[in-house]
């Protein structure tokens, strides 16, 4: 990595760093601001995101007997 790139991988990791920080505040509106930016930067594409699962996102749940049952140990 020449030394252009490094300190430009450098300089993007403090602003990361920096938004985390300010967004985790949530004081003010620069606050926000930086909230909103974060989650804009690394919102996932749904088709691209690996967590989700087709087994998961299809999952009828529970029904509201089987949950009775378990809290009444049955």
């Amino acid at each position: 990595m020449s030394k252009e790139g490094y300190q430009k991988s450098v300089r993007s990791a403090r602003i990361g760093v920096w938004l985390a920080t300010r967004a985790s505040r949530n004081t003010g509106l620069m606050d926000r601001i930086c909230r909103v930016l974060l989650s804009r930067i690394f919102k996932l594409d749904p088709d691209n995101d690996f967590m989700r699962d087709d087994m998961i996102e299809n999952d009828p749940g529970y029904s509201v007997e089987e949950l009775e049952r378990y809290e009444r140990g049955e």
